[in-house]
């Protein structure tokens, strides 16, 4: 890697190894460190600094800043650049031979460092840096997945550009015994870079951001995010569910009901939109084909997103108008009256506190903005009327039904007028029956694709969802609402 890098210059052209990295310099940089939170009176370690375009960003917030790079003419630029601040102290190494004191840092920043590093190494240094961190500390990267970030030609490229959620499983697998605890990370934001998305209809640059934490204090967080991507939502359900909802959907009816829900949901040009549950990216793609919109995207599975970004990478001429975030939207931190339309297809059901979610959206609304969203519910019956399958399935799924009126009810509560909350079990009981029909259909096709157990699971299924249906234990609602314009 020495031989590789020692091939350019210490210039910002041969950082961002693009001949427009002037004009993306002052964007980017900007927007990368948007995505940490207040440093201030904090001890930051810089791996990978270069020629110092952030330390000197850092050093303005941080108590002090460390600058690692291996390459002397680099660490030599950074300290022209950055050795009048006497914050910064400036050190050449190559950050796997790099060895720091327990718990000396609050911050570890990285802007292009792990894609340089095979998978070996990247657990080596990530294993390091828990150690490094105090507790609560930060772990920062902004890596290039899937391809290339830049135009400058190469004779060789020794980048690994890997999908999203292998940077997440790497950061997940940490773990460092201490005492009777383990040291973690928890990942709280993934995020394309909108900078990359505007100038270079590139969505596949990626930041992580995760929290050093003990793992009694992750425990419950872990668990339901875990579920989410081993279960329902493994990388093979996704790609199931995509199978018969129709490519880049995972909710009932595919295409049709999304043209559908977008028509109820009255989207038009000039809407910022945000999509709760994003998926795949299916809703998304289509509103932003039919309209001038710009959509941000969030979704707490990493599955969902890892494959969101991938489908995203086949459409760049839709780059600047979405963004894909991972993030629990409950946790989220939007600003008022951000958004004209919140949109959301089957997801609230993993959300317990409705109020208080239903609290957010109408805060991030602004004045006449709507909200609309499709959600599994449960049946308008009292409780010890519930089937014991049903009672079972809602369990395993760790869903929290409402039914279609309590729906409504909260969404009054919220604040918002014009609230119409229908129940649309039937047509959905209809489409269900067609994609049950579909897939039967197409056993043999499905079979070249997939397993015969993926096959049994998918109809067993769909099959249990039709019945639980007609027994009036399962519901589903579309609801649509506004925020007053006073």
């Amino acid at each position: 890697m020495l031989r590789y890098w020692e091939h350019f210059d210490p210039s910002l052209e041969s950082m961002m190894l693009d001949a427009r990295a002037q004009l993306l310099n002052v964007e980017e940089s900007a927007e990368i460190l948007s995505h940490l939170p207040d440093i201030s009176g904090k001890d930051v370690l810089e791996l990978g600094a270069g020629i110092g375009r952030f330390t000197g960003k850092l050093a303005a917030q941080a108590r002090h800043v460390t600058a690692v790079d291996f390459i002397p003419a680099y660490i030599e630029s950074n300290r022209r650049r950055n050795g009048h601040l006497d914050n910064v102290t400036f050190l050449q190494c190559d950050v796997m031979k790099l060895d720091r004191p327990a718990e000396s840092f609050d911050v570890v920043f990285s802007n292009w460092l792990y894609m340089y590093l095979s998978d070996e190494e990247c657990m080596q240094l990530l294993q390091k840096e828990v150690c490094w961190l105090r507790d609560g500390g930060l772990l920062f990267l902004r890596e290039s997945c899937f391809k290339p970030s830049g135009d400058v030609k190469r004779a060789t490229n020794p980048t690994f550009y890997r999908r999203l959620s292998d940077y997440y499983n790497m950061i997940k697998r940490v773990s460092n015994a201490a005492g009777d605890t383990t040291e973690c990370f928890v990942v709280e934001n993934v995020a394309n870079v909108k900078a990359y998305i505007k100038h270079k209809q590139n969505p596949c640059q990626v930041c992580f951001l995760a929290k050093k934490m003990r793992s009694n204090a992750v425990k419950d967080f872990n668990s339901f995010q875990e579920f989410l991507d081993k279960r329902q939502y493994s990388s093979n359900g996704v790609r199931l569910y995509e199978w018969i909802f129709g490519d880049t959907f995972i909710s009932t009816g595919g295409l049709s009901t999304t043209e559908w829900g977008v028509k109820k949901a009255g989207v038009k040009d000039g809407d910022r939109i945000l999509d709760v549950g994003c998926g795949v990216g299916g809703h998304d793609f289509y509103m932003a084909e039919k309209y001038d919109v710009r959509i941000m995207a969030v979704d707490l599975s990493v599955n969902m997103m890892s494959i969101a970004l991938e489908h995203f990478a086949k459409r760049p001429h839709l780059a600047d108008k979405i963004q894909f975030k991972m993030s629990d939207v409950t946790q989220a931190e939007f600003p008022e009256a951000s958004f004209d339309l919140i949109y959301s297809r089957d997801a609230l059901l993993h959300i317990a506190d409705k109020e208080t979610l239903f609290a957010l959206f109408h805060k991030w609304l602004a004045p006449g903005g709507r909200i609309f969203f499709t959600d599994y519910c449960r049946g308008d019956k009292n409780q010890k009327d519930y089937s014991e399958e049903f009672q079972q399935y809602v369990a395993q799924r760790q869903y929290n039904l409402l039914t279609v009126s309590e729906y409504g009810q909260l969404l009054k509560k919220a604040g918002f007028v014009n609230v119409q909350a229908e129940d649309i079990s039937g047509d959905t009981v209809k489409t269900l029956r067609k994609e049950l029909e579909r897939l039967e259909n197409s056993k043999d096709d499905f079979l070249k694709e997939f397993t015969a157990d993926d096959f049994a699971y998918l109809k067993q299924g769909w099959e249990a969802k039709i019945k639980r249906g007609a027994d009036g234990d399962q519901a589903w609602c579309a609801c649509y609402a506004e925020k007053s314009k006073n």
